[in-house]
Formats: structure tokens, C-alpha cells, sequence
């Protein structure tokens, strides 16, 4: 029953995208949250390169639409706050860049390079901006940031002293996994992935505004077993919430 409401919600929103468009690239351009989900229910599918098409052309609308949202909010004074600011989309961007295998290193650097600008630390409500911390520790990572483990250590200190339970069993599963990668140790991130996975299971499965597709696949944990395999990690989760296609060498592949 799981699969077939996958199927049909995939089904009507990729053509609805589609419909009067000139392909793929076309149909993911204003609604990159949508076609995000046509992606993963491909990959929940077994419709792996189908859904990498479409991660492909969202790793390049997400920049965008992500770049869009920043000009707007913090180019000119008053800047909004840190909360308000485009760190999903660009967490967005770097998911579709590795589960599509396309251009990670690029847009990390952009991610980066917007999550440590001189400014964002005085941000209005920066100490509730958690994703910052997240796109600044993500991005640090894959563009070998040598002030990474800092980053960490105020990244955990922030969400402890602030966060809700909600935001302590996700963000201290990501910063886990972001150890265990900067350190090598496939034991260390295998262990953050399946605090992921309890995360997803514990706040996400059931919420409201939670489709089909939100509910089958744990994005978080499976974006992390596509990193931790980029870069050389022979890891495999076998869990329901983890599509099959990423514990396939003819997908996701160990190594780059």
C-alpha cells in the first residue's frame, strides 16, 4: 500500500510539472519543493536514473532559487533575520548535488562560502538559526574547511544550550556523522545515520504536512550514506527509509 501511494503521488505531481514544459530542467524552475519530492519518490521507486535527471536539474534550480532568496533578504539593509534566510533551499542543494552525483564540490563551495559570510554571525536571531550551522558544517566538510572541528564544537554548544528536542536529535545526528566523516571512522558514521533515521521515525513519520514520500524515505540519512559513499566509505544501511539504490555499487558507487 506504501509503495502504490508513493507511485501515485509521484505520478500526478511529475505530471503536473511537466505539463506545457520543454522537459525536465523546464519543470523544476519555481517549484523546486514539489519536484524535490518527484525525485525522491523516483528513487524510492527503483527509478534511479530518472530520479538523478531530475536531482541534476535541481542542483542547479535549488542554487538559484536559494541565490534569489539571499538578495532579497540580505543584500540590502535591513537584513533580515537568520532564521528567514535561504539555508534550507541550500541544504536542498547539496542533498540533490549528491544523490544526483552532480557538481558537489561546486556547490559546496557556494554554500560555504554564504553560510561563513562576515555578516551572518550578527544576524537577528542567529543563535536560533541552527540550519546556518548545518550548512556551515556541511559545506565545511566537503570543501575541507580547516576550521571544521570549531565549527562542530559551536554548532553542538548552540543547539544543547537552545534547541528543542526536536532540533537536539537532529542536529546532534548530523554533527555526529560530520565527525565520524572528518575523522574516517565508517563505525562513527554509520552510527550518526541511524540516529538520523530515529530522528525521521520519531518527529517526521505521522506529522502533519508529512506526504507519502516524506514518510518512506529518511532525506537526511539518505543524502549522508550518499556522502559517506562519495568519499570512500564501504557503508551500507539496509533500512526501509533508505531507498535500495544507495547501498548499489551501480548507483552510488564507493569513491568519487
Amino acid at each position: 500500500m506504501k509503495r502504490q501511494t508513493v507511485h501515485t503521488l509521484v505520478t500526478d505531481e511529475r505530471e503536473q510539472l511537466l505539463e506545457g514544459k520543454d522537459g525536465i530542467e523546464a519543470a523544476v524552475v519555481t517549484r523546486p519543493n514539489r519536484a524535490q519530492t518527484v525525485a525522491v519518490g523516483l528513487l524510492v521507486l527503483g527509478e534511479i536514473n530518472e530520479a538523478k535527471t531530475w536531482f541534476q536539474a535541481l542542483t542547479e534550480e535549488w542554487v538559484v532559487y536559494a541565490g534569489n532568496s539571499w538578495e532579497a533578504q540580505y543584500e540590502t539593509e535591513p537584513r533580515q533575520s537568520a532564521q528567514r534566510g535561504p539555508w534550507e533551499d541550500y541544504l536542498n542543494a547539496v542533498y540533490c548535488a549528491l544523490l544526483g552525483r552532480h557538481n558537489v564540490a561546486e556547490v559546496a563551495e557556494t554554500v560555504h562560502e554564504r553560510a561563513t559570510a562576515a555578516f551572518v554571525d550578527g544576524l537577528e536571531n542567529r543563535e536560533l538559526a541552527f540550519r546556518v550551522d548545518l550548512a556551515r558544517s556541511l559545506g565545511g566538510y566537503l570543501v575541507a574547511d580547516p576550521s571544521l572541528s570549531e565549527s562542530l564544537d559551536a554548532f553542538e554548544r548552540r543547539v544543547s544550550e537552545r534547541g528543542n528536542g526536536w532540533d537536539r536529535d537532529r542536529y546532534h545526528a548530523f554533527a555526529r556523522t560530520l565527525r565520524g566523516l572528518q575523522a574516517g571512522s565508517a563505525a562513527e558514521v554509520s552510527e550518526g545515520i541511524d540516529d538520523l533515521l530515529m530522528f525521521h521515525q520519531t518527529h517526521l513519520v505521522g506529522g502533519s504536512g508529512v506526504d507519502a514520500v516524506d514518510t518512506a524515505a529518511a532525506l537526511d540519512a539518505t543524502a549522508m550514506l550518499a556522502l559517506a559513499r562519495r568519499d570512500g566509505m564501504a557503508i551500507t544501511v539496509k533500512d526501509e527509509r533508505i531507498p535500495d539504490a544507495l547501498n548499489d555499487e551501480e548507483y552510488y558507487p564507493v569513491g568519487e
